[in-house]
């Protein structure tokens, strides 16, 4: 799949700030396929960059398990690992579901209108078709919920997890409907304006649910996307 520049370097980046957004963005979003060979040499052409800060780049991106170095040997996308996808689904969730308790307790005009607003926009999207666009929405959507309740250094220390979530939602929304998944935040949000604690929780664990329970349909569709996992031995 093609290597896309989604934005030219900013003047305040460095040259491996500027190469690990580029990457890290191409491979979240699946332009970057898991299991594609990357060659430091052609995105260090591509970039308008010397190879050091590509290279320093991909070492971060390896320390996140997104890429994989293989001395001698090359380097490559990193596969997806169910069991990573299951713990930042749980993480995600356990957090999550408390911060419904604040926002319930004191949810504003202001959130009901960002979060409104940003629900035009997924489903503009939607009707686009532009699976990239309403995956975006879609993650700024649960961020709305972390900043109105001032939580927002959360959403990023979560993130050790939260690319590898990410990266199979993105394959989700390339394989089902995002109308499922517009339901869902709709149902989340009008439980939240009634302040349903109780039914926003729910809502929002379908919500997160609908990745696991696709789980076995994406691997079976997908492959050689994933890690494939060693059977238990008998003892």
């Amino acid at each position: 799949m093609p290597f896309v520049i989604y934005s030219e370097r900013n003047e305040q980046e460095s040259a491996k700030q500027f190469a690990y957004r580029i990457l890290r963005r191409n491979i979240l979003l699946l332009d970057m396929v898991p299991g594609e060979p990357i060659s430091e040499k052609e995105i260090a052409k591509k970039l308008e960059l010397s190879r050091t800060p590509v290279r320093e780049a991909l070492l971060e991106l390896c320390r996140e398990r997104l890429v994989e170095i293989y001395p001698q040997r090359g380097t490559r996308v990193a596969l997806m690992d169910s069991r990573l996808v299951d713990q930042g689904r749980f993480l995600r969730e356990t957090v999550e579901l408390a911060l419904l308790e604040l926002a319930c307790r004191s949810v504003s005009k202001d959130l009901i209108e960002q979060m409104e607003e940003n629900l035009k926009e997924q489903e503009e999207a939607a009707q686009r078709e532009d699976i990239i666009e309403f995956f975006l929405k879609d993650n700024d959507f649960h961020r709305l919920l972390f900043t109105a309740c001032g939580k927002e250094s959360v959403f990023d220390a979560i993130g050790i997890f939260l690319p590898h979530f990410m990266r199979e939602r993105m394959l989700r929304l390339n394989m089902f409907d995002t109308k499922e998944l517009l339901v869902d935040h709709y149902q989340i949000l009008e439980a939240i304006k009634r302040a349903d604690c109780r039914t926003a929780k729910r809502h929002l664990s379908e919500h997160l649910d609908h990745v696991m329970c696709d789980q076995q349909l994406l691997l079976e569709g997908y492959p050689e996307y994933f890690i494939k996992e060693e059977p238990a031995q008998s003892m």
